[in-house]
């Protein structure tokens, strides 16, 4: 296990352009974080399922990331769970800090400036067969993986069971029977609060995979759609068969990129609304 001080440097700019709105969510919640913490943010990596999930030589394939705040022994935390997309460069841990990547920013800005509480964000990393999207995320386990962020953490924080949630982005959601739109049983010890899929693969198979996963799983959905031109009237028809709670957000105005660039803006708005107040239902 690896630990790792993480000098967060809440205000830098990112590489593509949002519009106003965006930018204040993610760029003005530095006015609030000013305020220096007793518990400095902190990283740790981890082995998950390294032997099936990784190319040969690499290891640690788990990632968690503790913002600044974070009180050993403590109330139990909640837990983000971040599923990267395809992973043609074999990197580890994107969006956690590898390939230029990061969502660790945001998180920090959000707990510090008082917007959400103390959380948790983790993910796995696969770089074995990540290349295609169908087949990506074959074999994820929440509740394993789940375990070895427990194991990681033991001597820092306890994991909220309740409040685990599961975030992907693009071929995350594209296995129909893996990643976001793995199966959840009812009778699951550790299963998602929500799953949040953000610019998947939209169509009327995937619908119909999210639309078998546990009645009270709640789907949200970001998208974009100034490029990669799906069919979402066919995803959204088979959707309407979940029982659970879904909705569906379209963001705008994110540059040149924006498959990538609507990662950053709508896990800062999922995270916010998820965990700014006690209950998810609209």
């Amino acid at each position: 296990m690896d630990r790792i001080q993480f000098d967060v440097k809440l205000c830098r700019a990112y590489s593509v352009r949002v519009n106003r709105w965006y930018a204040w969510l993610l760029g003005g919640m530095c006015a609030f974080s000013a305020a220096p913490s007793a518990f400095a943010a902190e990283t740790v990596l981890f082995p998950h399922d390294d032997e099936a999930l990784l190319d040969a030589g690499q290891r640690r394939g788990g990632a968690a990331f503790l913002p600044s705040g974070t009180e050993a022994g403590g109330q139990p935390l909640p837990l983000v769970v971040f599923l990267h997309g395809t992973n043609a460069s074999g990197t580890l841990h994107l969006w956690l800090g590898g390939g230029g990547r990061d969502l660790r920013p945001i998180a920090e800005s959000l707990v510090l400036s008082g917007i959400v509480p103390p959380f948790v964000l983790a993910g796995p990393s696969q770089t074995r067969s990540a290349a295609l999207a169908r087949r990506l995320w074959s074999g994820v386990d929440l509740a394993r993986f789940t375990s070895d962020v427990r194991d990681a953490l033991a001597t820092r924080v306890v994991v909220d069971d309740k409040r685990i949630f599961l975030v992907g982005h693009s071929g995350a959601g594209c296995n129909p029977s893996g990643g976001l739109a793995s199966s959840f049983r009812a009778d699951e010890r550790v299963r998602p609060a929500a799953v949040v899929a953000i610019d998947p693969c939209l169509d009327r198979g995937m619908g119909q995979a999210f639309a078998l996963q546990s009645p009270d799983v709640p789907l949200w959905l970001y998208w974009q759609t100034d490029v990669w031109q799906r069919d979402m009237i066919g995803w959204v028809a088979a959707t309407s068969a979940r029982s659970a709670p879904s909705q569906v957000r379209t963001l705008f105005g994110l540059g040149t990129n924006p498959h990538d660039a609507i990662v950053p803006a709508a896990f800062a708005l999922a995270v916010r609304e998820l965990l700014a107040r006690p209950s998810i239902e609209e």
